[in-house]
């Protein structure tokens, strides 16, 4: 049994050392795509390489969403290319924590495997751990620095067999599901004695960053993209942060103490990456300075090869430009 994990990773360069190398426990190989890395994420993946993680790197500049035609190439290289019987779908905040599945999770889906039944993917609850002022400032492998987490989420990631593309389905948005065609007899199984631990807000600069670029790349997908409600829970906290930014910039609730709550529970999550040595120091607004910059003159850039590339779009943006509208 073979099992590839695939993931899109874009300027994680706190954690991109420590998810490669802790995945690197669990599967065969990891294929990953970057979509313009700008703040050192894609140097520390080359230096993995060399060291020897089976790793195969694709990059694609992505400035708007497209997240489903990404997923879906990147299942079909895992199977087509790398002979995945199962395709770990993962982000890089994303760990899986198997302590509560006895066996373990190879052992697991070799038993889904030997059973004979038309089982196409397994779906991983999430474990979300953010970021608290009891987080040791001072360690930089951010699975140790932070251990508080919620209860078990109900929604997750998926691992999807080989035998998804045998029924003609495909991994959705976010690969927290599939889509199957009207009739086949493929089935989605829940386990929820396997954990993902979700490090998705590591500290107030890199959540900024997160939600910022979540909601740029949809707005610059278009209306329908908007309408159909990908990222929505980006848009509050944008245009927030665009129209009165003192209320995040200068609160003190948000940048320490957001996710302070009682019911957070100790328990840091079983780490099996090892020691890192590529991962710069921590910094979270400098890094998070140098990826939206560098996200903005992608998107720059690209939206100036558009307008020299269509000579309509280059009229429709001076017919823009040339707009007045009397306020007062």
């Amino acid at each position: 049994m073979r099992v590839v994990a695939v993931s899109r990773v874009l300027d994680e360069v706190d954690v991109i050392e420590a998810f490669i190398r802790h995945a690197a426990a669990f599967v065969d190989h990891h294929i990953i795509l970057d979509n313009g890395s700008r703040d050192g994420t894609v140097e520390i993946i080359r230096k993995l390489a060399e060291e020897g993680l089976p790793l195969t790197v694709y990059q694609s500049p992505s400035i708007c969403f497209s997240e489903r035609d990404m997923n879906n190439w990147l299942y079909n290289e895992a199977v087509d290319r790398h002979d995945a019987d199962w395709v770990a779908c993962l982000d890089s905040d994303e760990f899986y924590d198997e302590r509560q599945l006895p066996g373990g999770l190879r052992n697991y889906l070799q038993e889904l495997e030997n059973a004979g039944g038309n089982v196409v993917a397994v779906r991983v609850p999430w474990a979300h751990y953010n970021y608290t002022t009891r987080d040791d400032a001072g360690e930089n492998l951010v699975p140790r620095r932070i251990t508080h987490r919620t209860e078990i989420a109900s929604d997750g990631k998926i691992i999807a067999s080989w035998r998804l593309a045998k029924e003609k389905g495909f991994v959705l948005e976010g690969q927290h599901d599939v889509h199957l065609p009207e009739g086949s007899r493929g089935t989605v199984v829940v386990e929820r004695r396997l954990w993902i631990a979700h490090f998705s807000e590591r500290n107030a600069a890199q959540y900024v960053t997160k939600f910022v670029r979540g909601w740029a790349k949809i707005l610059t997908a278009g209306q329908a993209c908007q309408d159909r409600g990908f990222s929505a829970h980006y848009r509050g906290p944008f245009e927030l942060l665009r129209d009165h930014p003192e209320t995040l910039l200068r609160s003190d609730e948000f940048l320490e103490r957001k996710n302070e709550d009682r019911s957070a529970i100790h328990d840091p999550m079983d780490y099996r990456g090892g020691p890192l040595r590529y991962t710069p120091p921590n910094d979270p607004e400098m890094q998070s300075v140098r990826a939206l910059v560098g996200f903005l003159s992608e998107v720059c850039t690209r939206y100036g090869e558009l307008t020299d590339a269509l000579p309509v779009a280059r009229a429709y943006s001076e017919r823009i430009e040339r707009r007045i509208n009397r306020l007062i």
